[in-house]
């Protein structure tokens, strides 16, 4: 039972606590749980799961990635960073807090001319690396992130980063 009201509060949490009273149809999923819970189902088994990143021969788009990789490199070098750490980011764990991956993602932010000195994002030069098909799926991406939050660049681009893979985990990526 635990883990059925705990899956109900972490979407509370998640979409604010108005949640609670708004969403009816959410509640009346929890006390379905709650009661199968209570029946002796096995609510230890129940988890939220995240979508799984879109990776096949044609996304990330070839041309980005062709153009991003030597890029990477040069990041890579500079910061220190571990290629599975980049790996892990993009593809499994957003929220790992590991200074070199943020300084990482300033560096490729710097070498492709997208944010100024102070860290700021030109959404416009970001969207002349993005292929004109996927322009929309990278508009829907950054809309939400827009006020970036970090005490230096790193931290900055660190935030874009998260945001946008919290805001669409299936087409983030990150080389």
């Amino acid at each position: 039972m635990y883990a059925c009201v705990c899956v109900y509060f972490s979407l509370c949490l998640s979409k604010g606590t108005d949640m609670l009273v708004q969403d009816s149809p959410l509640l009346l999923l929890l006390l379905l749980l709650v009661t199968q819970c209570l029946d002796g189902a096995d609510c230890s088994t129940i988890t939220t799961q995240r979508p799984a990143p879109r990776r096949d021969g044609q996304y990330p788009p070839p041309e980005t990635l062709a153009f991003l990789r030597p890029l990477g490199k040069l990041c890579l070098e500079e910061t220190g960073v571990s290629p599975e750490a980049i790996k892990r980011f993009s593809d499994a764990d957003p929220f790992d807090d590991n200074r070199a991956l943020k300084c990482y993602m300033d560096c490729m932010f710097r070498v492709t001319n997208v944010t100024d000195d102070r860290g700021e994002l030109h959404m416009g030069k970001l969207l002349e690396h993005v292929p004109v098909e996927f322009e929309d799926i990278a508009l829907r991406m950054g809309v939400r992130c827009t006020r970036p939050k970090g005490k230096d660049v790193c931290e900055r681009a660190f935030w874009f980063h998260k945001c946008w893979k919290t805001s669409d985990p299936v087409h983030y990526y990150l080389v």
